[in-house]
């Protein structure tokens, strides 16, 4: 009778033992599986990129245009942008400060454009010096609820001879000048 006793304690160590790891392998699979769909949901917000380079017109204003593409899954909802124009010497104000909000969703592979427009007789001359045009954009993922924000920093080379010359992104080293001219100028929630 111990005999069987034994074989018994032995079997029932046995099946806690194939429990416990069953167990244990199904909480490490639930693990992976949430990780898992929660990148696959990231990786599908909105996100949107400069489709092609932005057009300046020359007339008698100064104008920009962006077009910018959703290339995420899921649309972008609520899309608002700042954007801030200013000299390059980063010692003057700001030449434009713009705030523009888009009502409509913008689906994926949807473009969506900005136009900058710039009236002032003081800064247009025949020659423009150099400027910064920083763009801040947000906007929400009406699947997950989320909001977005990115910062958009170019370069613009100013008008040589009155001609436009191209729009170009900011280098790295630049950044940090940008940030603390924009901190400076109270322009800035926050340092992205």
């Amino acid at each position: 009778m111990s005999w069987d006793i034994k074989k018994r304690n032995w079997s029932a160590t046995i099946v806690t033992i194939s429990t416990a790891i069953f167990a244990l392998v199904s909480i490490v699979s639930v693990f992976i599986s949430i990780t898992t769909w929660q990148t696959q949901r990231e990786a599908a917000r909105p996100y949107l990129t400069l489709k092609e380079s932005p057009s300046i017109y020359l007339t008698d204003q100064l104008s920009f245009e962006f077009k910018f593409n959703n290339v995420g899954t899921h649309p972008a909802t609520n899309l608002a942008s700042k954007t801030i124009v200013f000299d390059e010497n980063l010692l003057e104000e700001p030449i434009l400060v713009d705030d523009h909000t888009v009502v409509n969703d913008i689906p994926r592979d949807t473009t969506t454009s900005l136009l900058l427009s710039i009236k002032s007789a003081d800064f247009l001359q025949a020659d423009i010096n150099p400027e910064f045009l920083v763009i801040c954009l947000s906007y929400a993922d009406p699947i997950t609820r989320k909001m977005y924000s990115q910062t958009i920093y170019t370069k613009w080379a100013g008008v040589i001879a009155q001609k436009p010359q191209p729009l170009i992104h900011a280098e790295v080293s630049e950044k940090q000048k940008i940030l603390d001219y924009l901190q400076f100028h109270h322009l800035l929630k926050s340092k992205n």
